[in-house]
């Protein structure tokens, strides 16, 4: 197995980023459960006027 890096990196995500996308898509419940666990969170307001920072998930479909 090769361990990509830099720019190979880079392009084999954007290679494979729109069947993920179409994976997560397919997916039933799967924006369901993101929702139920960002009120699990209990953030003040449901979280509006926050920032995220999303790191190594995906597409940022999350």
């Amino acid at each position: 197995m090769t361990l990509l890096r830099g720019d190979a990196l880079s392009a084999a995500f954007d290679h494979g980023s729109a069947a993920y996308d179409r994976l997560v898509a397919a997916s039933p419940g799967y924006h369901a459960h993101l929702r139920r666990s960002a009120r699990r969170l209990g953030l003040p307001d449901g979280g509006r006027g926050l920032r995220v920072l999303d790191l190594g998930c995906g597409t940022g479909a999350s």
